[in-house]
Formats: structure tokens, sequence, C-alpha cells
């Protein structure tokens, strides 16, 4: 995360809001223990989202969350959104 705290280069757009309106087909998924996004972080991007948005979070660590650690119910539940196009009824513990 160094290098991006510390970019010369201004950013050629502007940052994005994001908020509870808009298309409500949104999943995200993270581990609980990623060191380069942190859960923490991962929580208040699901609160800003609202009820347009589930969430699976992973009993791992690493950036990788889906396909990369062996963690079946993730990847089961993302396999799933991405073939059906359907969210979860509730965010998902794996």
């Amino acid at each position: 995360m160094g290098p991006c705290a510390y970019w010369p280069v201004k950013p050629a757009e502007s940052a994005v809001r994001i908020g509870s309106r808009g298309p409500a087909n949104v999943l995200l998924i993270q581990n609980l223990r990623d060191p380069a996004t942190p859960y923490s972080g991962a929580l208040k991007m699901r609160q800003a989202f609202g009820q347009r948005a589930r969430m699976v979070s992973v009993d791992s660590g690493g950036h990788g969350s889906y396909l990369a650690n062996g963690n079946a119910c993730g990847d089961r539940t993302v396999t799933g959104f991405l073939t059906t196009g359907h969210l979860p009824n509730r965010d998902k513990n794996c």
C-alpha cells in the first residue's frame, strides 16, 4: 500500500461516491485477514451500499478470495451469483 500513498500523479477521474441508490446487484467478497484491503474497510463499503448489496466474508488470509484459497462456501456463493445473477438472501460468513 505504500506506493499508492505517495503516488506522484493526480487521479485522472474523480472519486466514485458509493451509496444506497443504484443497481441492486452488488456482491462483495472479502477475506477476514487481507493485509491489502482490511476487513474493516469492507464492512464500511458494505454499509454504504445498503440493501442493494450482499457480502461474503471468507475466513482466510491473503488478498485473493474467489477460487484462491479453497473455501468451498465462498466459491459456491460467488459462482452461484455469477451464473444466475441472483444475490444471496443475506450476507454470508464462510
